[in-house]
């Protein structure tokens, strides 16, 4: 894994990248595409497009992530926020290299990709009132977890058996087991429920965070062009 000094040392001024900032008003980490700027190691600057950082909703108590490709690999940068420079530019100050393995607690890459939800508990104690199965589609993938859409909720206190098609190619059903964590009515067909996983083996784990990584570098790959402010 590089040190900061390394990675300081071959990314330049201008470069895509992402970050997955924390808010006050959610746990979740809210993920903005935008530029780095130089600065005085270990601070730097990140330039947004106009409207796409919501300043107000920034909490500096938290640290961010951010998501950079270099030559191929993607790296992540725990980092405090230093300022908020009105409303296009924060200044930031790394504190650390994540590692894959703590990137599984809080990266999450947007994911589109079918899915099924059932009961995960033993046939010998289903009948026909607990038997039922929904289908969905993810919004965001980690790999300690989904946000999906359905189009009706679940059970908040019963296991759920996840069985989900990744799209990167490779037809081989992911599966675990998870909970709900939270549920979210949309409207009266749609519902944005989170789960976590409880049980998943390390091989569809591994699929999981591949697939981020792939998909992050093609955001990575993006054109971003932000104006300065005056």
């Amino acid at each position: 894994m590089p040190t900061l000094d390394e990675i300081f040392s071959q990314i330049q001024t201008g470069k895509a990248v992402r970050i997955a900032l924390p808010m006050t008003d959610s746990l979740e980490k809210e993920r903005i595409s935008c530029v780095y700027q130089q600065g005085e190691q270990p601070a730097f600057s990140l330039l947004f497009t106009p409207g796409s950082l919501q300043a107000e909703r920034i909490d500096k108590d938290r640290k961010a992530v951010v998501l950079l490709d270099l030559s191929g690999k993607s790296i992540s940068l725990a980092a405090d926020i230093e300022k908020i420079l009105g409303t296009q530019t924060l200044r930031l100050i790394a504190q650390d290299v994540i590692s894959h393995e703590q990137l599984r607690d809080y990266f999450r890459v947007d994911i589109s990709a079918p899915l099924v939800a059932r009961p995960a508990l033993p046939e010998t104690i289903l009948s026909d009132e607990n038997v039922w199965m929904v289908s969905g589609e993810t919004i965001d993938v980690s790999g300690n977890g989904i946000l999906a859409m359905f189009d009706s909720p679940i059970d908040q206190d019963s296991p759920v058996r996840i069985e989900l098609v990744l799209p990167t190619g490779d037809a081989k059903t992911l599966q675990a087991v998870a909970h709900v964590v939270r549920t979210k009515k949309i409207s009266d067909n749609q519902y944005h429920i989170a789960l976590h996983f409880d049980h998943i083996n390390s091989e569809d784990r591994d699929r999981i965070m591949a697939c981020c990584f792939e998909i992050q570098r093609k955001h990575l790959r993006l054109k971003v062009q932000v104006k300065n402010q005056e």
